[in-house]
């Protein structure tokens, strides 16, 4: 006779509610909280504005628009000048280190970076580090212009 190890799986199943910008709570009224506070509805809107979004691929390439290795990156459009005051009131919301009056300079560049690409009606990009903080990256003529006066 000889003695054979077997592992034993099982698996559980258990309820996730899952808020409009796919965010997963294990508890009901949680996800009700989270989608009725103002970083829900401003993440649920932004959602529907998001045109490229790396978190469920493999793509790597994104790292050269300014990501790192780990992080993840989205492309927003603003169609609209509701959309543009989303964005605006996101990025606020989203980056708090830039609400002092020490960063005024830095957060009038981020939300002049945000205006330009509504008006070139062109997309900006976020990106999200491991934690699901977000930040500004550039818009995509950006990024084009720095790669540009890069190579000169």
């Amino acid at each position: 006779m000889k003695i054979i190890k077997k592992e034993n799986t099982i698996t559980e199943y258990y309820d996730m509610y899952q808020a409009v910008d796919g965010t997963e709570f294990r508890d009901k009224k949680e996800c009700e909280k989270y989608e009725a506070s103002a970083l829900g509805v401003l993440r649920g809107r932004i959602s529907n504005l998001i045109v490229a979004d790396t978190r469920n691929t493999t793509e790597d390439a994104w790292t050269l628009l300014g990501g790192t290795d780990d992080n993840d990156v989205v492309g927003i459009k603003m169609p609209t000048i509701e959309d543009f005051n989303t964005v605006c009131q996101f990025f606020l919301l989203e980056c708090p280190w830039y609400n002092n009056e020490e960063r005024k300079k830095d957060r009038e560049e981020k939300i002049s970076i945000i205006e330009k690409a509504f008006r070139n009606e062109d997309i900006v990009l976020f990106g999200i580090n491991c934690e699901g903080d977000y930040y500004l990256i550039n818009s995509r003529q950006g990024i084009i212009d720095k790669l540009n006066n890069f190579y000169k």
